[in-house]
């Protein structure tokens, strides 16, 4: 039997529409070196994401990508907009929930991990330290990382011993045990071979991510939708 697609669709009839898990509504962001009105690196950008969405972000270099996952993980400041996050109490700004908790559930990984002293150990201990972390449920970052292709013994070595992708999938093992509900994920397998690279995009396919991304394949592969900034500061959602 063909379905008429002339019917009305009542299997939602009644249902209540999903509430977004991060809501983005008119983030605006002047150029650091603007000196006149309309100088922006993007303008009212309105976005909502869904739980277990990836959003993709594009568009060439200098437009404003990495500035606008700092933005939202409230990193760096910004002109004007306003973000949410659902919680169980409801909606909440970063001003409702307080910085440490918004930067906690809503998670900055960059591109390149900065160089830290000591091991990715000391760092694990380091962040379990935090307050805001001591009352959280975490997972093992070392299984984690091991799916991989990271052994427990390069956990042991000094940042600078290891290379730019282990240090990439170690700093976003990390992250992953922290649990939070969103990551704001800066090019994270830029530095990966395409066997590792596919194996991280697995372990991410479930998770609700803003993703900047150069590759077209790889935006095929994971976007849900796709954000595209213009070096004219308008954007448009895909």
């Amino acid at each position: 039997m063909t379905a008429n697609t002339n019917d009305p669709d009542t299997s939602s009839y009644g249902a209540v529409p999903a509430q977004p898990i991060l809501s983005v509504k008119e983030m605006t962001k002047r150029r650091d070196e603007a000196s006149e009105d309309g100088e922006y690196l993007f303008y009212n950008v309105n976005f909502e994401l869904q739980e277990g969405e990836i959003l993709v972000v594009r568009g060439p270099s200098g437009v404003g990508k990495t500035t606008i996952l700092r933005c939202i993980a409230q990193l760096t400041p910004y002109e004007a907009g306003i973000c949410t996050l659902s919680s169980s109490n409801g909606l909440k700004t970063p001003s409702d929930m307080g910085i440490p908790k918004w930067r906690a559930d809503v998670m900055y990984v960059p591109q390149r991990p900065a160089q830290m002293p000591g091991s990715p150990l000391d760092f694990i201990d380091m962040v379990n330290s935090f307050k805001v972390q001591s009352s959280r449920e975490h997972y093992d970052p070392v299984e984690i990382a091991e799916d991989w292709g990271i052994s427990a013994e390069l956990w042991e070595k000094k940042w600078p011993e290891l290379s730019g992708g282990e240090q990439q999938r170690i700093a976003l093992a990390v992250a992953l045990s922290c649990d939070p509900k969103v990551l704001l994920l800066d090019e994270p397998t830029s530095a990966l071979d395409p066997q590792s690279t596919l194996m991280v995009e697995d372990a991410l396919a479930s998770r609700t991510c803003i993703w900047i991304t150069h590759d077209d394949s790889q935006e095929a592969r994971i976007a849900t939708r796709t954000l595209t900034i213009n070096p004219d500061a308008s954007y448009k959602i895909t």
